[in-house]
């Protein structure tokens, strides 16, 4: 047991050691919430990060396909986390198109086929062009990186108003 006694130090040490008991089991779920759940046989997880921000994106619905061609893709939506959970069923290639955000990756890797077997066994982190960041991918993770579509060109003379127009 502690001795408070009289002196401000004891009780100043006394606060400080009952905030760390306080605080230690919160700072202890917050890093288990960092590691996602463990995958199922045959799942991939596709981690949605904004490169301006490096937060999850929560209201993204990527055009997930599991085949080559992505005319049979499925819009699907990012959790809290900005992750979306994918069973391979037993198919080998992979392909994400960004719907809601703008997507950072190159140009020639926009329609890339990313192998499953690939990310299941060491994970993928796709290119970057909005921002240097680029982690080490987990196992069965696949990360893409986008940022919101804001960007408004400038012109630098506002529009014409005075078009001629024909009635007809």
């Amino acid at each position: 047991m502690l001795n408070l006694g009289t002196n401000k130090s004891g009780a100043v040490t006394t606060v400080a050691l009952s905030l760390l008991v306080a605080v230690a089991p919160a700072m202890g779920g917050a890093q288990s919430a960092q590691d996602p759940p463990p995958l199922k046989p045959g799942q991939i997880r596709i981690r949605v990060i904004n490169a301006q921000t490096n937060q999850p994106v929560t209201n993204e619905r990527l055009n997930v396909a599991l085949r080559d061609d992505q005319v049979g893709s499925v819009a699907m939506g990012t959790d809290k986390n900005g992750i979306i959970l994918v069973d391979t069923k037993k198919h080998s290639i992979l392909r994400i198109l960004a719907n809601m955000y703008a997507d950072c990756r190159p140009r020639d890797e926009l329609y890339t086929n990313y192998s499953v077997e690939t990310i299941l066994d060491s994970g993928i982190t796709t290119g970057n062009l909005c921002s240097s960041a680029s982690p080490n991918p987990r196992p069965g993770e696949i990360v893409l990186y986008e940022i919101p579509k804001t960007y408004l060109r400038q012109y630098p003379a506002p529009p014409v108003d005075s078009m001629p127009h024909h009635p007809n």
